[in-house]
């Protein structure tokens, strides 16, 4: 389900944020499917871009990962 925003900053017609999964090799110990996900959030008027990773083999995890 998309998430779209309005407000000031924004396109005035509102705006489709960006939330992707997806799985790909784990930049630490190369296992194939880490979890990466991609999304965009809106803050104070602003459209902010986020990305994070977690890796199930190694427990590797950027720092802003959410599983949602």
């Amino acid at each position: 389900m998309a998430t779209i925003v309005f407000g000031k900053g924004i396109e005035p017609s509102g705006m489709e944020l960006e939330d992707r999964h997806f799985e790909d090799i784990c930049p630490v110990c190369a296992y194939e499917h880490a979890r990466y996900r991609i999304w965009e959030s809106a803050e104070s008027g602003a459209i902010n871009q986020h990305n994070g990773i977690f890796c199930p083999a190694c427990g590797y995890k950027l720092p802003d990962y959410e599983d949602q």
